[in-house]
């Protein structure tokens, strides 16, 4: 048992904000209350001045390539993170054939091979013993991939068929849905029909679709459109996912989609909601600027066009004018072959090397492949606070690093998304009950986490204790490689993975069940 005593409880499921005590006794909370006299036997933890608040449930993330060979997950658990949802845009890590070397590797992935389904996938990640609970997505990329493989063209109806039984075995399995991301391959190229088509298991089991647009530029509008024609054709729940507008042009088209969404939801056909990293920058493959179908003959194919010639001026012009991103606003993340570069604006390498940005850009992509990233402009300021202020969203971080060392030249979402939401709340920019349902409340309704995302009596003991006294340090920019400080504790399935701001070594997560 563990007493947790005088903290200032705030918990929107059950619209409290008072100190109190809390019991906890094996993976639940026994009892809340003004005063508990302490069981004998009992460990005490002094919240005095703290706040006490149901464990994080991160709705979008990646560490399902990660977590595997980080299960301490320092860069999660510092954040206050009970319970990641993976399996987004598109890549989970199943169901793969166990050939499939390299699917989802800009994600940082040290998956050797993919596994052949959720509970094969499960198994060995529980046997790696991780610290926080994984609430699993599966990938209709992964999906498509096994499949169809790479090829560019529909699947034909014995394909459809197969990849149907997949996702129908997946949910059997406990997936909590299922997500696309339209703008990578091979997601990019199934069109609205046959994703329609094999989300017919998920609107049987009841659970939801998540989407990583076709387009979150020029198309903006009309992608969020097909998200919600196919979720409400397929008559499941969407989550549109890191909803933003890229690109100046675009800034302020939020107003439009968000307008969608409120119509879609006043329909009823299906429930739409988003999320949102709290930043205005973005991080993605560098190989995602390449021209369509530069990856369709694989990256042999593209060494080849890249050699010389016509093709490699194509190549060149597209990243230098015709790309999402101009040169000039991409800064590269963590390289493996250039380490000198990380970090670094792509025009400054350029000039370093003495070549065009464009030629500095495809040399990098075509010695790194899909594992290179990079940072870039994303959305504007009032686009995020329109968002995050909706009534649909919640907090997604979108992040995959598990470690402070590794997060060193990444997008900082990967050590202090949760920060940037928590700790503005406390310095009274934004409303505390706000943050806390999006960290918590609403992403853990979203998924039909029983017991997760409150402090109720009877609910898994996933709690978050953090100092307000630290909020200003918090809300400022950390150093790239620096675990935030503003969580004290972090109690999952009722046992401490983070004491006093450090880890205690016990990696209690489970991979958590639909049902």
């Amino acid at each position: 048992m563990t007493l947790i005593h005088g903290g200032r409880v705030v918990d929107p499921d059950t619209g409290t904000d008072a100190v109190l005590d809390l019991l906890i006794d094996g993976d639940r909370v026994l009892a809340s209350a003004p005063r508990i006299a302490p069981p004998a036997g009992a460990t005490a933890v002094d919240a005095t001045g703290l706040l006490v608040l149901p464990g994080f449930v991160d709705m979008h993330t990646h560490s399902d390539f990660t977590l595997g060979h980080h299960p301490a997950a320092p860069a999660r658990i510092h954040q206050g993170v009970t319970t990641d949802v993976t399996g987004n845009c598109g890549f989970s890590p199943f169901p793969l054939p166990r050939g499939c070397v390299g699917f989802g590797s800009f994600f940082s992935s040290r998956v050797e091979a993919g596994w052949a389904d959720l509970d094969s996938y499960a198994a060995d990640l529980e046997s790696r013993r991780p610290a926080l609970n994984v609430a699993p997505l599966v990938g209709l990329g992964a999906v498509r991939e096994h499949v169809v493989g790479s090829r560019p063209a529909p699947p034909d109806a014995g394909e459809a068929d197969a990849m149907r039984r997949l996702v129908e075995r997946s949910l059997e399995q406990g997936a909590f849905g299922v997500s696309t991301g339209l703008v990578y391959a091979p997601g990019r190229f199934a069109l609205a029909d046959e994703i329609r088509a094999v989300l017919a298991p998920v609107h049987r089991s009841g659970r939801l679709y998540a989407t990583h647009l076709r387009d979150e530029r020029d198309g903006l509008a009309e992608s969020v459109a097909e998200a919600i024609a196919t979720a409400e054709g397929a008559g499941v729940a969407l989550q549109i996912s890191h909803h933003k507008a890229l690109g100046k042009a675009n800034w302020g088209r939020t107003k439009d989609t968000l307008a969608m969404v409120d119509e879609a939801n006043a329909r009823g056909i299906t429930e739409v909601a988003v999320d949102y990293y709290p930043y205005t920058s973005g991080s993605t493959g560098v190989s995602s600027l390449l021209p369509p179908g530069s990856l369709d003959g694989g990256w042999a194919g593209l060494r080849e066009r890249a050699a010389g010639g016509a093709a490699r001026r194509d190549l060149l012009r597209h990243l230098d004018t015709s790309s999402q991103f101009r040169t000039d606003e991409i800064i590269i993340g963590r390289s493996r072959t250039r380490p000198d570069v990380s970090g670094l604006p792509l025009t400054a390498i350029a000039d370093a090397d003495g070549r065009a940005p464009a030629e500095t850009l495809l040399g990098l992509i075509l010695d790194e492949g899909d594992r290179l990233t990079m940072i870039v402009p994303a959305a504007s300021e009032d686009d995020l606070a329109s968002v995050s202020a909706h009534p649909a969203a919640m907090h997604g971080s979108d992040g995959w690093l598990m470690t402070a060392g590794e997060a060193r030249h990444e997008h900082p979402r990967n050590l202090g998304s949760t920060i940037a939401v928590l700790a503005p709340a406390l310095l009274g920019r934004t409303s505390l009950d706000r943050a806390v349902r999006h960290l918590s409340t609403a992403p853990a309704r979203r998924l039909g986490l029983a017991g997760r995302g409150t402090l109720r009596p009877g609910a898994y003991a996933d709690i978050v204790i953090a100092d307000p006294g630290r909020a200003a340090a918090g809300a400022a920019a950390l150093p790239a490689d620096t675990y935030p400080d503003l969580v004290r504790w972090v109690f999952v399935n009722g046992l401490p993975v983070l004491a006093d701001a450090r880890l205690t070594g016990r990696r209690p997560g489970r991979v958590l069940r639909a049902s």
